[in-house]
């Protein structure tokens, strides 16, 4: 009895100690189990150093690797960024301009201040571009605002209260534009620029025409010279004003672009003795309008085409060291199917070298190569350019025949032209370059 009495009591406290560590060990294990989570932050902030700056840095680093992407990010992708401006407009007494006009000075993004003077404006520009913003109110004088690349830093959003001075010269006028047929034309754009650029007058607004063909120009200033333009490309042609003034009491402002009539051209480009020049390309463009500009190339048998191109008078011109041009063609309404240009291209070969009187060699020498012709009013003409390599020797390939106009010019000698005319497949010339002053400008 006494030995199960013991047993007994042995039990009873084994199971006391059990119940007491279990008391007492299970916190610690649940705490440690807690702890595991909070093990990598801390790890972060020790990188960072036990410093409230090296805590900041932390928090920062976390905050631009897990926040979404910004606007401005996905734009500058395609190189360009989105800036958002906001603040009041005020005069010079506190009190909100409404109506306010704000706008980029070349990307026509624009806004207007609300009742309280308040504004937002959002651009999205190349990443190269540093926005200039306008804000224009008529009564007040304008003002310019040229943004840094320090003071845009690397936000997206920017702060910009303006306060804006009173001033009796500057306007707000109304314009309308239409067609020769009185139709007003929506979504003409229409530039006015200062022609002076002190810092009264600098000063460039572009707006564009609602569907009634009306809009306004905010803020110009009275009997100021203005380059004003109109432009709804491809049907119409470019309204210029090169000396428009406003007048104190200005009068609603009227613009009429006439409607363009288009033809379709087709021909052959051939040189001189009527061979064909192949896979040549010239750049057209209608000197009336000044926004036309097309594209045409030759096929291996010289032929081209361009469809679509407004009548008037027109230019061609090539692009590169060796440089042509054609100017004196007017098209008219007839069909121009068979419309034939000269170009100077052919398989003449003129080589020579260049050297002082002592026939020593002259390095770097401007040699230039120009050829002119003219066909009734077509004037069609040819430059080319190089320069003598150590040797004093140059050489021009692809030439017409017929006279060309050869002149040399090296720095501290005279300069040297002369008339050269090609018959013969190859031809050669040596220029000899006397000592001189060096012309002065």
């Amino acid at each position: 009895m006494t030995v199960f009495r013991t047993a007994l009591t042995a039990a009873a406290l084994a199971l006391l100690a059990l119940a007491l560590y279990l008391w007492i060990a299970l916190p610690l294990l649940q705490e440690g189990e807690g702890a595991a989570p909070d093990a990598a932050p801390a790890s972060v902030a020790a990188e960072g150093g036990n410093t409230a700056a090296g805590a900041d840095a932390s928090n920062a680093s976390v905050a631009e690797s897990t926040a979404p992407a910004q606007p401005e990010s996905t734009a500058a992708s395609g190189n360009t960024r989105v800036l958002e401006f906001h603040g009041r407009i005020v005069d010079s007494r506190g009190q909100s301009v409404e109506g306010a006009l704000v706008t980029e000075e070349r990307y026509f993004f624009a806004t207007t201040a609300d009742h309280d003077g308040y504004y937002r404006l959002r651009l999205e520009l190349p990443s190269q571009r540093l926005p200039v913003l306008h804000f224009l109110r008529a009564g007040y004088r304008g003002e310019r605002v040229k943004l840094t690349r320090a003071q845009l830093a690397d936000r997206q959003v920017y702060p910009l209260d303006i306060v804006l001075t009173d001033s009796t010269e500057t306007l707000r006028l109304n314009g309308w534009v239409a067609n020769d047929l009185g139709v007003g034309l929506e979504g003409v754009r229409i530039e006015i620029s200062a022609l002076e650029s002190d810092a009264a007058h600098d000063f460039f607004l572009t707006v564009f025409s609602d569907q009634r063909g009306e809009f306004v120009l905010e803020g110009v200033r009275a009997e100021t010279r203005y380059k004003l333009t109109a432009m709804l490309a491809p049907e119409y042609p470019i309204y210029s004003d090169l000396d428009f003034q406003v007048g104190v009491d200005p009068e609603r402002l009227q613009l009429v672009l006439p409607s363009l009539q288009f033809v379709n051209l087709a021909g052959m480009m051939q040189n001189p003795e009527a061979a064909p020049v192949g896979n040549f390309e010239l750049y057209v463009k209608n000197i009336s309008t000044e926004a036309h500009v097309g594209r045409i190339v030759s096929d291996s048998s010289g032929y081209f085409t361009l469809q679509q191109f407004p009548l008037g008078e027109i230019s061609l011109t090539s692009r590169g060291a060796e440089f042509h041009k054609i100017s004196g063609i007017t098209l008219t309404a007839e069909n121009y199917a068979s419309l034939v240009l000269l170009v100077d291209r052919g398989d003449r070969f003129l080589s020579g070298w260049v050297s002082d009187e002592n026939d020593v060699a002259l390095e770097k020498a401007m040699v230039t190569l120009d050829a002119s012709r003219r066909d009734g009013a077509v004037e069609y003409s040819s430059y080319r350019s190089q320069t003598t390599d150590s040797s004093g020797r140059f050489a021009f390939d692809k030439l017409a025949a017929g006279e060309y106009r050869i002149s040399v010019y090296a720095n501290g000698f005279d300069k040297f032209a002369a008339s050269r005319s090609l018959s013969k497949p190859s031809d050669a010339i040596h220029v000899r370059l006397r000592r001189g002053q060096v012309p002065t400008e």
